[in-house]
């Protein structure tokens, strides 16, 4: 059976019949996450934690950085390159760098409307509303 074949699991709204060796191919996950982004939950560890392979994945689908691996969601570094592709992975990074005033200051450098995902203890502050002001 091929991966095309399996793909018809996913299409049909089976994920869970698909064998696991195929939650581990780039190709194969990409195809079941174009085709909704939740089937990300589905894909192997490794492929959670790839950071490139990330990045492609919430470039179209930012929701999908919810079942990234916590380490990606814990990186400030691999976070502010992926607010550049997609804002609203803001939302899914770890609870602790959202309430981080130098971490959301850096963000909102990088995208402004990322905004919309701050801690709202945050939203108040004089300094991060600057920051969106100018």
């Amino acid at each position: 059976m091929t991966k095309w074949d399996v793909l018809e699991h996913v299409l049909v709204g089976d994920p869970e019949k698909v064998p696991l060796e195929f939650w581990a191919d780039q190709e194969f996950v990409f195809h079941a996450v174009h085709w909704n982004g939740f089937n990300f939950r589905f894909a192997n560890d490794d492929l959670k934690k790839n950071k490139q392979f990330v990045l492609k994945v919430i470039k179209y689908w930012g929701y999908t950085f919810d079942y990234a691996h916590q380490t990606l969601k814990k990186d400030k570094e691999f976070l502010l390159k992926a607010i550049e592709y997609n804002g609203s992975v803001l939302k899914y990074a770890d609870v602790s760098l959202r309430k981080d005033k130098e971490f959301i200051l850096q963000v909102l450098q990088v995208y402004k409307p990322a905004f919309e995902y701050v801690d709202e203890a945050l939203k108040i502050d004089k300094e991060i509303i600057d920051k969106i002001s100018n």
